[in-house]
């Protein structure tokens, strides 16, 4: 089974990319999504979490508003680390054991989407790494658009991550967003296709 880290900066397409993949028969896993199921009430991070940051995190439902959380740990890079610590460490545990779970089940190709995975030194246990950037400009008019951030917020946001040109030395295939998205869909497939596993299927 070949384990591919999907990774690239806040903005730059990712999420078009994962939905390109699924679309051409891969399991994605989204490590932002196994993250927030750490977060439930009966989780080890939740009660590590609530004991660190207090209960201003919590909604009155005595669920994490993780909105708040957000707010909290961006703008101060100490907080950020220490959530990071909390989570990061379940989540890798969480996600090694669905790799286990699909090799059993004769998946022949995972990717793990996941925004820090160089800082989580996540590249251990994934076999190559694929990166999607785009753009800075476009990356800023992007989120501005999409989630309302303030441009304080989007610097803080992409200063919580390693730069670009880091990304792309470290990775092993880049993805350039930077025209269309039908443009972005093509350059999507292509690397599918150019994937060994994939390739040996189709003879």
């Amino acid at each position: 089974m070949l384990v591919i880290g999907l990774t690239g900066g806040i903005g730059t397409g990712k999420t078009e990319v994962t939905r390109v993949l699924r679309e051409l028969g891969a399991v994605v896993i989204e490590a932002d999504k196994v993250a927030h199921l750490l977060y439930g009430p009966n989780k080890k991070a939740y009660r590590e979490i609530v004991s660190r940051f207090g209960k201003s995190v919590l909604r009155q439902s005595g669920l994490i508003d993780r909105k708040r959380l957000g707010q909290i740990v961006f703008s101060d890079p100490i907080l950020r680390e220490e959530l990071e610590s909390i989570v990061w460490p379940d989540a890798k545990d969480w996600i090694k054991n669905r790799l286990e779970y699909e090799e059993q089940h004769g998946s022949e190709i995972v990717f793990i989407e996941v925004p820090k995975l160089f800082e989580a030194g996540w590249d251990t246990f994934i076999d190559t790494v694929w990166t999607v950037e785009a753009p800075v400009a476009e990356i800023n008019e992007r989120l501005m658009h999409r989630s309302g951030l303030a441009a304080d917020e989007i610097f803080s946001r992409s200063n919580a991550q390693m730069s670009p040109g880091d990304r792309i030395r470290r990775a092993d295939f880049v993805i350039e967003n930077n025209t269309t998205i039908e443009d972005l869909q093509e350059k999507v497939r292509n690397a599918w296709e150019s994937i060994p596993a994939v390739q040996s299927s189709h003879h």
